[in-house]
């Protein structure tokens, strides 16, 4: 599923409601029509791509990065504890906060820390000498003093 926008590749994007009968078979079918909410392009994605069927996606925004939740923190309906009680596993959407029940898996945990880090320094080779030696590296001398 693509979930960012071909516009301008943001993941702010919204279902959008179908316009005509095609569009409306075509949903049933996990072909649906997304909507970027900062541009307001729209276009048409498959639940059928990259093999995503096989895993929960959010019933709101169609993400799949998804968390864990429990009963007892949350006044669940009728319908999600029915799901619960046969066996479905709890998933929560970060993004939109939606709780929902699913029989099927998560496809990648969510962690909050999905940004890539700045690359370390590279270290001269006292530096790393000193640490594999357990010693503290030493440190380069600037024209700057410490008060």
């Amino acid at each position: 599923m693509q979930l960012t926008c071909p516009n301008c590749g943001t993941r702010d994007v919204r279902v959008a409601s179908s316009h005509g009968l095609g569009e409306f078979l075509k949903s049933l079918v996990g072909v649906s029509q997304l909507r970027c909410r900062r541009c307001n392009d729209r276009w048409e994605t498959s639940v059928w791509a990259n093999g995503s069927w096989r895993f929960a996606r959010c019933p709101r925004c169609y993400r799949q990065e998804l968390t864990k939740w429990t009963e007892h923190h949350y006044n669940t309906p009728r319908w999600i504890r029915f799901l619960l009680r046969l066996g479905a596993t709890p998933h929560r959407c970060p993004a939109c906060r939606c709780n929902f029940a699913s029989f099927k898996g998560r496809k990648e945990n969510f962690a909050w820390r999905h940004h890539t880090r700045a690359e370390a320094t590279p270290q001269t080779q006292d530096q790393e000498s000193a640490m594999l030696a357990g010693q503290t590296p030493p440190v380069e001398e600037s024209g700057e003093q410490m008060p």
